[in-house]
């Protein structure tokens, strides 16, 4: 096999507000289960219990990493959730990017300012992050792809499309 492969997996860190959810609901579960002890009220209890369980299926759902997939050109971007479901969010052709650049680069000016401008954000919400952004209009869609490359997935991607990836 002669192509191009590489993958890189990053771990997405919790925003304030998911962390925020998080600890309501496992809050809300062991209050609703305490309350429903202390005062001998045996549905409460039992509503604490499934609240109890529910919570402990839920949190898995608050661990997300990204997974890129580099193949002779072509970039997908999965989601797993909970370490054990996978989904496939979106797969690019280099062939069709536009420009490819590091997010504080100023090539993506005049692009980041555009009316009907998608966001797709596969990145870590790290502020250490090297993100990477990746223009791309495709069936009358304007789309900008936020996600971390490894240095080996830049390096193939600039063999693949020199003239649109920058790394300045």
């Amino acid at each position: 096999m002669n192509g191009l492969y590489t993958e890189h997996c990053i771990k997405r860190k919790l925003s304030v507000l998911q962390m925020a959810g998080k600890v309501a609901l496992i809050v809300f579960s062991v209050a609703l289960l305490l309350f429903g002890i202390l005062t001998m009220i045996g549905i409460i209890s039992i509503l604490g219990i499934v609240a109890i369980a529910v919570t402990y299926f839920l949190m898995p759902m608050f661990k997300v990493d990204y997974e890129y997939i580099f193949v002779d050109g072509q970039i997908d971007f999965d989601k797993i959730s909970g370490n054990d479901k996978r989904k496939h969010m979106l797969r690019i052709d280099l062939d069709n990017v536009e420009i490819m650049a590091p997010e504080k680069s100023h090539r993506l000016d005049s692009i980041k300012n555009q009316q009907g401008l998608s966001i797709k954000d596969f990145t870590s919400n790290t502020e250490e992050a090297e993100v990477y952004c990746i223009f791309i209009s495709q069936n009358g869609e304007k789309m900008l792809i936020r996600f971390e490359p490894s240095e080996k997935m830049i390096e193939y991607s600039k063999q693949k499309a020199p003239r649109k990836v920058f790394t300045d």
